[in-house]
């Protein structure tokens, strides 16, 4: 029989019960939050600890390139005396590491008038264009890679100023140099070549088909002696990129002149997008030219590279440099004095 003392006790124990939960309950807030708020401070330290050495690795890095940008100078300097060195570069590319590389080049002693841009009409896809240079060359042939072949092989083959076995201002034979002086790595005495004077690069110029950027600054004292640095990279708008670059570095090479194809890398996170080295890898597995490859052309470690590399292929080192995964090493070793 349910009486007036049965809904006494259920209300009493109803109202017990809720005061326990609540109590209980408080205890365990008051556990829980402490437990967040620890956690909390300990994740806002760990943060700061990691802002920290980040800031610190910052400031390392911004030193050890001050420290690059400012040896750099001091680490070509001498390496390429004598020397006149034609710098050509693939459409699409920034022009701060290029420009660089032209006065890395003057620091170590070598003529350099400035750089030879490609256009991305360079691919001579369009048969005008083919028709247009094949008229300059004086030749019937149609490839646009043996056309472009040809371009460099008159720039720098046989009977070219300072190519082997002539002289700047002829091309009857010379003997070659019996002794390399200090820093020259072999290079042949003369005049400074006066590449942009070419007949057949003005005339690509006025063709719309190559442009040839003069800089101004302290120029290298030079000489006669030709080499060459092609620069691609992965932001060439050429198809594919490298193509020109390597046909520049090859016909060089196959005239017995030191010759750089050179990376200009910039990391994307583009699905299939090259990695470093992978440019200058896969063109140096494909030729039988002997050239050397830079492949971190966009840091100042790669154009002393590339400096350096010109003056050990004088001595016949040919070699790859860079970060890449085949890379031999950051720079060519040095042998001392």
């Amino acid at each position: 029989m349910v009486t007036y003392r049965f809904y006494l006790v259920s209300i009493v124990a109803f109202f017990l019960a809720l005061a326990v939960g609540v109590v209980v309950g408080s205890v365990l807030d008051e556990g829980i939050s402490r437990s967040l708020k620890d956690r909390l401070e300990s994740v806002q330290g760990n943060l700061d600890s990691t802002v920290a050495a980040i800031d610190q690795k910052n400031d390392e890095i911004t030193d050890l390139s001050s420290y690059a940008e400012a040896s750099a100078p001091f680490a070509v300097s001498d390496s390429v005396v004598g020397t006149t060195t034609l710098v050509v570069a693939e459409p699409g590319l920034a022009t701060g590491p290029v420009e660089d590389l032209v006065l890395r080049l003057r620091q170590g002693g070598s003529h350099v008038e400035g750089i030879v841009w490609l256009d991305p009409r360079w691919d001579l896809a369009d048969a005008d264009d083919r028709s247009r240079v094949a008229e300059l060359l004086g030749t019937t042939e149609t490839s646009a890679d043996k056309l472009r072949a040809e371009v460099w092989a008159r720039v720098l083959g046989p009977g070219a100023p300072g190519a082997p076995g002539t002289t700047a201002s002829t091309t009857a034979p010379t003997p070659p140099p019996t002794t390399a002086a200090a820093g020259t790595g072999g290079a042949a005495a003369g005049e400074p070549v006066a590449l942009f004077a070419s007949p057949l690069l003005t005339s690509l110029e006025d063709a719309g088909l190559v442009r040839l950027v003069r800089l101004d600054g302290d120029d290298g004292a030079g000489g006669a002696a030709l080499q060459a640095v092609a620069v691609t990279g992965t932001e060439s708008t050429l198809a594919p990129p490298g193509s020109a670059a390597v046909a520049v570095a090859e016909e060089a090479a196959a005239n017995g002149l030191p010759a750089v194809l050179a990376e200009q890398f910039v990391k994307s996170s583009r699905k299939g997008a090259p990695a470093r080295g992978d440019l200058v890898g896969a063109a140096r597995d494909d030729s039988t030219a002997r050239f050397s490859t830079v492949d971190d052309l966009d840091l100042v470690a790669g154009r002393v590279a590339a400096v350096l590399a010109l003056a050990d292929l004088r001595n016949g080192v040919v070699g790859q440099y860079g970060y890449g995964p085949d890379a031999e090493g950051v720079l060519p070793r040095w042998l001392g004095p």
